[in-house]
């Protein structure tokens, strides 16, 4: 009997803790699809200052894409014409830089069949572009910026895969031929995690010998993996990956959850310490399979958050959440939040009434494997945490002309909460002030509200390169991020004549040098845009070496790999004939 009364005494104490305490999030009672085997993103898509939403899953046994519009809180389908997906994901970005938000898909339809598309925007009517890219299954694709020159790449990874694809524009895409890894149940990142100013690559995956967790660096367009040091990252597969400045340093850290070869699960945060050098710290109690993660400041403290929902380990696994508050030196600890636990789906932060504070919107299985899309609004934002006030406008804008590129740079920015090494920024770029027709920021240029819910497109960095765009005058102006995402206003446009020197490669060109720099061998990938019509890639395409001083030293008609042993160490030039086309690329041999 004095057990059950212990039992019960317990029970109304702890029931009296949380009434007390005002849990950190209320559900807000939404119209939604329900969905399974889902994806989720917002995105500002008809530019009207609050956060649409774009997701694809399957409702029931039926797989949707759908596009809900914001409505002052109410979501309305928008009946877009979308091809209907689940076992994918959503991203959205401004692919052809005409200042709205295009959606970038993948998944499997009802028959099984795997698609990749992409949906232009058009004042919000979404129309298929066209673009034909490899389907995939349970696979990730994203946007990113890897050579600088304002149009968003895409790295596509899933189905024993894994490409960059580069936006040569008007709708052309170009696989690089990268040497990534090829792989199943993928994740897959763009970041610059050293500050040099070029997006690099993070592929995890199942590559069908063993389970890989890869960083590739970007020199110049070369992607080469790098070693981490002192020891590599962990593999890990059926997860999420994602990167941020979790200890205000200024560099980028990376969370990572998933399963490795022996479905052991991990949530594992990475420090990034320079010099390709990164310190593990293992979070215990958000071990999960086939973890979804996002990060963000909810609580406008300056310090990422993190939020976790999968399936437990072991036999039988519930579905769970587990929100880690960021308490500083990379020390996570979890809060009492009594959110409902999902797995089969994603969880993202945003701002869904523009009060300042991040919300959660998740979409999956509950624990009675029941689909659900559910907002849960930030209760505190009002009554516990500071307010979050807008960062401060980037002074000190300026460039330098190097050769073919210009460096951009500008001065540090500040904030009431996000520490200023925290602070990312947001790059406008375009052939008049205001316009954003070279790199597009996804933001409005006047009042500075953002279209997505993400850093800027300039990372953590006061400089940024941009090359491969036609000579003449630009206009260029940077806006501040914190880490609860909330933009300041963009800077006042300043003038960049842009007129490189020199001998300078043609960065579209539709082939592909790498590694780059070279020791003994250097391969030389030929794009199918410069195949013969009956497709064979190597037919009418001539590949020639040349030094600086314009002697021939190769020549050759089939891409492939070339002994460049016996060359002395400099620099070279590889030029690619096909029909009336030249096309040339800069080779550094060591």
């Amino acid at each position: 009997m004095r057990y059950f009364a212990l039992i019960f005494l317990t029970f109304v104490s702890f029931s009296l803790q949380i009434s007390a305490q005002q849990l950190p999030f209320s559900q807000k009672q939404l119209s939604l699809p329900q969905l399974g085997y889902s994806a989720i993103a917002w995105g500002d898509y008809d530019r009207d200052g609050d956060l649409d939403l774009a997701l694809s899953g399957a409702e029931g046994n039926t797989p949707v894409t759908k596009i809900l519009r914001n409505d002052n809180g109410n979501f309305t389908d928008i009946l877009a014409d979308l091809l209907p997906l689940h076992y994918g994901s959503v991203e959205w970005g401004d692919f052809d830089a005409d200042d709205d938000l295009d959606l970038l898909v993948t998944g499997i339809n009802s028959q099984g069949d795997a698609f990749t598309k992409i949906y232009t925007n058009a004042n919000g009517t979404f129309t298929d572009s066209g673009v034909i890219l490899p389907g995939v299954s349970d696979g990730q694709a994203s946007w990113g910026d890897y050579n600088n020159d304002g149009l968003l790449d895409i790295l596509l990874t899933g189905n024993m895969k894994a490409i960059i694809y580069r936006n040569d524009g008007n709708g052309q895409f170009t696989d690089i031929f990268a040497p990534l890894p090829a792989v199943q149940s993928p994740m897959c990142c763009w970041v610059d995690y050293n500050n040099d100013g070029e997006m690099d690559v993070m592929v995890c995956g199942d590559t069908g010998g063993g389970i890989y967790t890869k960083l590739f660096k970007n020199n110049d367009g070369v992607f080469t993996e790098v070693n981490i040091t002192p020891e590599p990252f962990t593999g890990l597969y059926g997860g999420q990956a994602k990167w941020a400045d979790l200890d205000n340093d200024g560099d980028q850290d990376m969370v990572i959850s998933g399963m490795d070869l022996y479905i052991d699960a991990y949530l594992l945060v990475y420090r990034n310490d320079g010099n390709d050098q990164f310190t593990k710290f293992t979070i215990s109690n958000g071990n999960m399979l086939s973890g979804s993660i996002d990060l963000g400041d909810y609580d406008a403290d300056g310090l990422i958050d993190l939020i976790v929902m999968g399936r437990t380990p072991g036999c039988g696994g519930n579905a769970a959440t587990v929100l880690l508050q960021n308490t500083g030196l990379m020390n996570f600890l979890p809060v009492s939040s009594l959110l409902p636990g999902y797995k089969q789906g994603g969880v993202t932060w945003g701002d869904y009434n523009n009060d300042g504070y991040s919300d959660l919107l998740f979409t999956g299985l509950d624990g009675f494997d029941i689909p659900q899309t559910i907002l849960y609004l930030n209760n505190l934002g009002d009554t516990a945490f500071a307010q979050n006030t807008p960062p401060t406008i980037p002074a000190g804008l300026g460039y330098s002309m190097e050769a073919d590129r210009a460096i951009l740079h500008w001065n540090s920015a500040s904030d009431a909460q996000t520490p200023k090494n925290a602070l990312s920024y947001n790059i406008l770029i375009g052939t008049q002030p205001n316009l954003y027709d070279v790199m597009a920021p996804m933001a409005n240029a006047v009042t500075g509200s953002r279209f997505v819910a993400t850093p800027g497109n300039a990372s953590a960095d006061t400089s940024w390169i941009i090359s491969g765009i036609p000579p003449g005058n630009y206009f260029f102006s940077i806006q501040t991020i914190d880490n609860g995402f909330m933009p300041g206003t963009f800077s006042t446009p300043t003038m960049l004549s842009y007129q490189p020197v020199g001998i300078t490669e043609q960065v579209n060109a539709c082939f592909s040098v790498y590694p780059n720099p070279c020791l003994n061998r250097v391969f030389i990938g030929v794009s199918r845009f410069l195949t013969s019509s009956d497709g064979d890639e190597n037919k009418d395409v001539t590949i020639t070496i040349l030094n600086y001083q314009g002697k021939k030293v190769y020549r050759g008609f089939n891409s492939g790999e070339i002994d460049v042993s016996p060359l002395p160490s400099g620099i070279y030039l590889v030029k690619i004939q096909s029909c009336d086309a030249v096309f040339l690329r800069k080779l550094v041999k060591e």
